[in-house]
């Protein structure tokens, strides 16, 4: 019987997640949202994408979180090496964000 709900469980689990992490993933050549750490300092996450040679579109007031952009391919792996906790599809989270509060950026089109 424990089994039985185990194997229903992990599949509940893996079946709710599996459609958020495809929704999630960044495309390539699209923009990419940039999630720092919850214990980094206030602008992290701008700080990552200037290492990983992005272009910042927008980014929230705190700093930890960027939408940004770049024409390298592998973009998205010097974002974790330069230190991402995470790197999602920018459109996906803009939209999030934008519901939770009116003005959630206050930067556009800024350079690092």
């Amino acid at each position: 019987m424990m089994r039985e709900l185990i194997v229903a469980g992990t599949f509940a689990l893996l079946a709710g997640l599996l459609p958020a992490g495809l929704a999630l993933a960044p495309k390539a050549g699209t923009p990419v949202a940039v999630i720092a750490s919850p214990w980094a300092e206030p602008g992290d996450a701008m700080r990552i994408v200037a290492a990983a040679d992005g272009r910042i579109l927008r980014a929230t007031h705190s700093g930890g979180v960027a939408i940004a952009t770049s024409d390298s391919n592998d973009f998205v792996a010097r974002l974790y090496q330069s230190g991402a906790a995470l790197v999602v599809d920018g459109a996906t989270l803009a939209g999030c964000l934008a519901a939770i509060s009116p003005n959630p950026f206050f930067a556009e089109g800024t350079r690092i």
